[in-house]
């Protein structure tokens, strides 16, 4: 096809031939032709050099954390028996990761290559595809380019800013037996096992019949494992309390903050469950590494919050730390969170103010600000966080403050 400039020319070699019919200077029209010649050999140069072209990329590291820096190496090499025309070279990556523009190389004679070098900044978590090239085969006067589209492209992961967060918060207990960090006492008849009710995904022969037949619901045996610390993440997703776009977006404070606080918990020895959906089996304790993958590509969906905090309230995910990561609950999900952080020895709540997120002004400040005193009354050490604010910091006020225990959200 006709570049800009060949259009340009185009145009022109049509203003000479009219011009020379109209002003009888057969110069003109000699000119004109002379204008069309020189595209159609551009055209017909361009057209018969090797077209035949592979590639591999190779991208390094495969995986890069919030704001480092990485790089994505593409080789491409002329399979052909011809030389290449003048190549002009564009990876398609997300602008997110690189602002790189397109870039000239000369042709390339059989068999040889040349690489093409894409830095790469980690600006937005989240999974992305490289690729493909675009290359641009342009004669020596950029009148006409021919366009290829070469096939392979390589995803490459975005984990979320992870804060480095200061040590002195109490985690209390860290078995997985009773909500007061020691084991419950069982019914009459029942051994040093954890009794509890039946989740989807049990294995049946774990079902403990004299419980069963004692409390009129399906129960299951847990032995325990007082030497199994764990600490539970709650990571609340709610497509309807989330707000706000791109990296500003609530939801990416969240995802951080959750990020930040497994770290954290895993620095000190506990085996890490994130909760952010209803459970469908009893949770398992993972490293913080294991739960960057997902992290890295969560996106707000629907999710019944209320069945997620019943959940936790019976021990389903853990019984030692809790770290709930919500933006600004409402006053039913209060009750529900306040009710659920019981089976926990040590709570913290970290409040995103998701309208503030959005722009919208900070409606929720006031509300936030309520709630984060009714959640400290009721035991929890709580902050708030806004767009802009730093967990780090933020911990440190976490830390220091002093839970009031009291009786609330019955």
């Amino acid at each position: 096809m006709l570049t800009e400039r060949g259009n340009g020319m185009a145009g022109a070699a049509g203003v000479l031939y009219l011009a020379s019919r109209v002003l009888g200077i057969a110069e003109l029209q000699l000119a004109a032709v002379a204008v069309v010649g020189l595209l159609l050999a551009a055209a017909v140069f361009v057209w018969s050099t090797s077209a035949t072209l592979e590639t591999s990329r190779l991208v390094r590291p495969g995986r890069m954390f919030f704001d480092a820096e990485a790089a994505v190496e593409v080789t491409l090499r002329n399979v052909g028996r011809l030389p290449t025309a003048t190549l002009e070279l564009h990876d398609e990556v997300p602008l997110v990761l690189s602002s790189a523009g397109r870039v000239t190389a000369p042709p390339l004679a059989p068999g040889a290559r040349t690489v093409l070098t894409t830095p790469l900044r980690g600006g937005q978590r989240g999974r992305f595809t490289l690729g493909p090239l675009r290359v641009q085969l342009r004669d020596p006067f950029r009148l006409v380019a021919r366009t290829l589209r070469l096939p392979g492209t390589v995803p490459i992961v975005v984990y979320p800013p992870i804060w480095s967060l200061p040590p002195g918060l109490p985690l209390g207990g860290a078995s997985i037996a009773g909500g007061d960090g020691v084991s419950r006492p069982l019914a009459s008849g029942e051994d040093r096992s954890t009794v509890r009710e039946y989740v989807q995904g049990d294995d049946l022969r774990s079902v403990h019949w004299a419980s069963t037949a004692h409390r009129g619901k399906l129960m299951v045996r847990q032995a325990e494992a007082p030497q199994d610390p764990r600490a539970v993440v709650l990571l609340d997703v709610g497509v309807d309390r989330h707000h706000g776009h791109g990296p500003g977006a609530s939801i990416e404070t969240a995802v951080s903050v959750a990020a930040s606080a497994a770290f954290h918990l895993a620095d000190r020895g506990r085996g890490v469950v994130l909760v952010d959906s209803p459970l469908t089996a009893v949770a398992r304790a993972r490293p913080a590494e294991a739960w960057l993958e997902h992290l890295a590509t969560i996106q707000p969906a629907p999710v019944d919050l209320r069945a997620v905090l019943q959940q936790l309230g019976q021990g389903l995910a853990g019984d030692g730390a809790l770290v709930a990561v919500l933006p600004v609950p409402d006053a039913t999900t209060l009750e529900q969170l306040v009710r659920a952080g019981r089976a926990f020895t040590s709570r913290v709540a970290v409040l995103i103010d998701a309208e503030l997120h959005a722009g919208r002004g900070s409606r929720s400040t006031g509300d936030g600000e309520a709630t984060a005193a009714r959640l400290q009354t009721a035991g929890w050490r709580v902050t708030v966080m806004g767009p802009g604010d730093r967990l780090d910091q933020r911990w440190r006020e976490v830390v220091a403050s002093r839970p009031v225990r009291a009786t609330v959200g019955r």
